[in-house]
């Protein structure tokens, strides 16, 4: 009966599919230089090689090894010559019949594999070194969907991305395509019966005792473990060696080629296993120590972090970061570190000291009710650091120190980083991811000081020292992109206000507008407390003529009323239509986005908002009725309004009874100059 890859457990099923068992041998052999020890690629022999032809083949390569020379040219040709003693360990894997049979399903086979193909084009294509025409003529063959050229294009590309993942700088993308490729081809082979029948041919004519016709559906089972278990093998090294990116690629593929969670996990958690007993050991020490009466818990928390942030890293990139696995040991070296420090704090009231080891234990992964234990400590000991004062965590007390009365929440916040946090990282000798991390999270906190500095207390200076200060932190280049734009934004936030600001000086008056409020004759208007503008034209009677004039008045919650007009400021001249216009060009940039959030907010509060005497409800407006006078009861969605502004009238009525209706002066009605927008806010929340 033919060998065919398991069936998958049913979706939901708790039940494992039942497999076949696994390859030993296969697994073996699955490892990062799987080719560059194929003993094929190593002598050049074929697959099909009989014990004559590999005996040969085993003395010429002795005596070139002896004599040194021997250089060849062919495909896939080792890049050094092999030594006397390579040379036995060929010979003897290839006397082991079912290590030979691993090794020939990863190498090419003749096109009529099992049996022999003397004038088999592709591999003679091979034996003058030209791969890329012997691709080719698989590429072809496989579209008829001939077996060997696909397997052999399977062991080709997969060949490939391992000599890929030896380049010193590889293009990451074009890197995980060939992989994707590889696997895929790889994926067929395992689907493709007729190849499986070749195999299981080939081993009954071997004829071997020594190996049972039963290892080639444990060969054809085996394969995605294999693949699996040698991109964990490189998810390791990579992250081993720094390279996060690339290990991340690896613990996909592993994935990827699984299809399951269970067996993905396991391949990958294998890897992580020493890794992991490492960090135990290390936590089960700091333990130990920490008990001793004479133990520094700041020492001993720094000193696990400062050993463990590696291998976390690796644990991390290897099962992932929502993977339970990675949670418990990170946990486990989070909840070590912050019972040193706490017994450290309360021990000495050093709360700026233990800043940078809490900061640092933010970004570990753990459980939600340590989550809450580590804010709630990092929020008591920052705030003693800020204060100046000390709070136990949770008991002890100390007097307060000297606190500079002088300086803004931003600078301490700001003061803080720069004297405690931003040092720490030195301290604690992260490796570079650990220090990236550190940074950007240093970082992001630096960019907010900045942003509320200036928006909150006009401190540009400190904004743009925290920008700076961000800057110099090694943060990574994505974090360095988010802080340019921000400071980008910010400046330019900084140079609009600028040109926005005004200072208007006339003989009936002196105007003053900033972000803050507005000045009129030396009468102030804070800007949180304007409730009501009105602007527009006015016409009025002078003699026999009728004069135009601007107006714009604005009010307070309190009720004060200002108003510029053709007798304060805007005194008709040739320049009143410009002033005019900047003044509300400034209000409008300064004042009218918050106003109208504070009467959107007022009005789904249920609070009593007017445009003249109608009032304005969170569903719509309550429209008196022309035909029943003094009702106001008619309530008009704003889905049913109409509004209208023509002749300096602000009118609205109602699309399905247009006997309801209000209209206003707009120059004269507090807020019928902002109604419409007013009204896109409340639509929006």
């Amino acid at each position: 009966m033919p060998d065919q890859p398991p069936s998958p457990a049913a979706p939901g099923s708790n039940a494992d599919p039942v497999r076949p068992l696994l390859c030993a041998a296969m697994l073996e052999i699955a490892t990062p230089r799987l080719y560059q020890e194929n003993p094929f690629r190593k002598t050049g022999l074929s697959v099909l090689a009989g014990a004559r032809e590999v005996a040969k083949r085993i003395d010429q390569l002795k005596l070139a090894a002896e004599l040194e020379s021997g250089e060849e040219h062919r495909s896939f040709a080792p890049m050094e010559l092999l030594t006397v003693d390579q040379v036995r360990e060929v010979a003897q894997v290839l006397k082991e019949p079912a290590v030979r049979l691993v090794h020939e399903l990863f190498w090419f086979w003749p096109e009529n594999f099992p049996e022999d193909s003397p004038d088999d084009t592709a591999m003679v294509f091979l034996a003058q070194g030209e791969t890329r025409r012997a691709i080719e003529h698989w590429e072809a063959l496989a579209d008829e969907g001939q077996p060997a050229a696909l397997h052999n294009l399977a062991v080709c590309y997969h060949q490939q991305a391992l000599e890929m993942e030896e380049a010193e700088a590889p293009d990451d993308q074009d890197l995980a395509q060939l992989w994707l490729q590889a696997i895929r081809y790889w994926d067929r082979i395992r689907c493709d019966e007729a190849v499986w029948t070749r195999l299981r041919a080939r081993v009954t004519g071997l004829g071997d005792a020594r190996l049972s016709v039963e290892i080639v559906g444990q060969m054809r089972t085996t394969i995605p473990d294999a693949l699996a278990k040698i991109c964990a093998a490189l998810a390791l090294s990579h992250g081993e060696q720094g390279r996060a990116n690339r290990g991340g690629l690896h613990a996909a593929l592993v994935i990827h080629i699984h299809g399951d969670n269970t067996g993905a996990r396991q391949a990958l958690e294998t890897r992580a296993t020493p890794i992991v007993r490492r960090i135990d050991a290390r936590v089960s020490e700091t333990k130990n120590r920490a008990a001793l009466p004479d133990a520094n818990g700041l020492t001993e928390a720094d000193m696990l972090i400062r050993t463990n942030d590696e291998d976390l890293r690796l644990v991390e990139i290897l099962c992932g970061r929502a993977a339970e696995y990675y949670r418990e040991v990170s946990h486990s070296v989070a909840d070590t570190a912050l019972n040193c420090l706490v017994g450290y704090q309360r021990q000495t009231g050093d709360d700026r000291g233990c800043l940078p080891v809490l900061f640092y234990l933010l970004g570990m992964e753990a459980t939600p009710e340590f989550k809450l234990r580590l804010a709630d400590t990092f929020r008591i000991v920052r705030g003693n650091a800020l204060s100046g004062e000390r709070r136990d965590v949770p008991e002890k007390r100390l007097g307060p120190a000297v606190v500079e009365p002088e300086l803004s929440d931003y600078e301490k916040e700001f003061r803080l980083l720069t004297d405690q946090v931003i040092p720490g990282l030195d301290g604690m000798q992260l490796g570079e991811a650990g220090r990236e991390e550190y940074s950007a999270r240093v970082a992001g906190m630096l960019k907010n000081i900045a942003v509320a500095a200036y928006h909150e207390n006009d401190n540009i200076n400190l904004a743009m020292n925290a920008f700076a200060t961000a800057f110099a932190l090694p943060c990574g280049d994505r974090m360095r992109e988010a802080l340019e734009k921000e400071r980008s934004q910010l400046q330019q936030e900084i140079e609009t206000r600028k040109e926005k600001e005004l200072r208007l000086e006339t003989e009936t008056g002196v105007l003053l507008i900033n972000r803050k409020g507005v000045s009129l004759d030396g009468r102030w208007a804070d800007a949180a407390d304007l409730a009501g503008l009105r602007h527009g034209v006015q016409n009025r009677a002078s003699g026999n003529s009728a004069v135009t004039s601007y107006v714009i008045a604005w009010r307070t919650a309190a009720g004060e009323e200002f108003e510029l007009n053709g007798q304060k400021v805007l005194v008709p001249s040739e320049r009143t239509g410009q002033d005019y216009a900047r003044i509300l060009d400034t209000f409008y940039y300064f004042f009218v986005p918050a106003l109208i959030d504070r009467l959107a907010a007022a009005i789904r509060k249920g609070e009593d908002v007017l445009i003249g005497e109608t009032p304005i409800k969170r569903q719509g407006l309550l429209l008196a009725s022309t035909v029943r006078f003094g009702d106001r009861d008619e309530l008009v969605s704003y889905a049913s309004l109409e509004t209208r502004t023509e002749g300096g009238q602000l009118a609205f009525s109602s699309k399905l009874n247009p006997w309801l209706s209000d209209s206003y002066v707009i120059a004269d009605t507090w807020n019928a100059v902002i109604f419409r927008q007013l009204v896109e806010v409340l639509l929006r929340g």
